[in-house]
């Protein structure tokens, strides 16, 4: 097994992988990505990645000279080739290479970036103990729903957490609606009810996010794509987070504030379930 590196069709290790430094995304993180969790030698919702791509694409004005086809095979050939079984597909495109210049023209060639590495450890605990987060004033731009490479925000954030002992930080807005977390979705459960932020340019509408829904749904859970706030957060039931790496994270702390019983509530344990089933019938 290797962790490879596809570069514009050339395919080698990190360590000889090279790119200009007049790239558009080392200069002004103008670019998008994707990240594909793999289970087993299979990706996971490639279909529904690959369009939020194209989605992201669109949103910032870059015309992609490659079809899903095409970049789906690109990423299986490189999946292939590393003999990893359990990974994840890094896909980034920039804007392409240029003199250093905020305009952009428009016959300029995206640069394709596909990685594929092992998934890094997770511990166990994290599922079984929860974690605790933090809160965080929301200062990112008005377009979360573009997966952009400009992520300085969310790693300032996801630093402070780190910094206070925490797993994520969820953005609050000055009305104190809560967002998102640095890099994952947030979600309630109080009065029989599940609740998360809808879909719109305040958050990215992540594929995890997605099928969480979906398995709760078919739990006969009451699902809904609804805004609230800092002290719904606090006052919830149980509260997790997710994302295409961790899944499903149960959150027992916020800030200072115990959630629940301070444990993992059975909810979150069952619609983790019902997300391993769903994933695993080869969505």
């Amino acid at each position: 097994m290797q962790e490879l590196v596809y570069l514009n069709g050339w395919i080698g290790s990190f360590e000889d992988s090279l790119i200009s430094v007049n790239d558009r995304g080392y200069n002004f993180g103008d670019g998008i990505y994707e990240v594909i969790r793999v289970y087993n030698g299979v990706p996971f919702a490639v279909a529904d990645h690959l369009e939020r791509l194209e989605n992201s694409a669109a949103a910032i004005e870059m015309s992609l000279p490659w079809s899903k086809t095409q970049l789906a095979m690109f990423a299986e050939d490189l999946l292939v080739q590393s003999g990893i079984r359990e990974a994840m597909i890094y896909i980034q495109i920039s804007r392409g290479t240029a003199h250093r210049d905020h305009h952009f023209a428009p016959q300029i060639k995206p640069n394709l970036l596909i990685t594929v590495r092992q998934v890094p450890d997770i511990a166990p605990a994290m599922y079984t103990d929860g974690v605790k987060i933090i809160t965080q004033p929301e200062f990112r731009w008005q377009l979360c729903h573009i997966k952009s490479i400009s992520l300085l925000s969310s790693v300032l954030a996801k630093n402070r957490a780190a910094k206070a002992g925490a797993a994520e930080a969820v953005f609050v807005m000055d009305d104190g609606t809560v967002t998102e977390c640095s890099a994952s979705n947030i979600f309630i459960y109080s009065n029989n009810t599940l609740l998360t932020h809808p879909v719109n340019n305040r958050i990215l509408n992540g594929i995890t996010r997605k099928y969480v829904l979906q398995a709760a749904r078919s739990l006969g859970i009451n699902a809904r794509e609804e805004t609230f706030n800092v002290t719904d957060l606090l006052a919830a039931n149980e509260v997790f987070f997710t994302g295409s790496v961790a899944e499903v994270v149960p959150v027992i702390k916020v800030d200072d504030h115990i959630i629940g019983s301070g444990v993992p509530g059975p909810v979150v344990r069952q619609i983790h379930t019902g997300f391993t089933t769903l994933r695993n019938s080869g969505v």
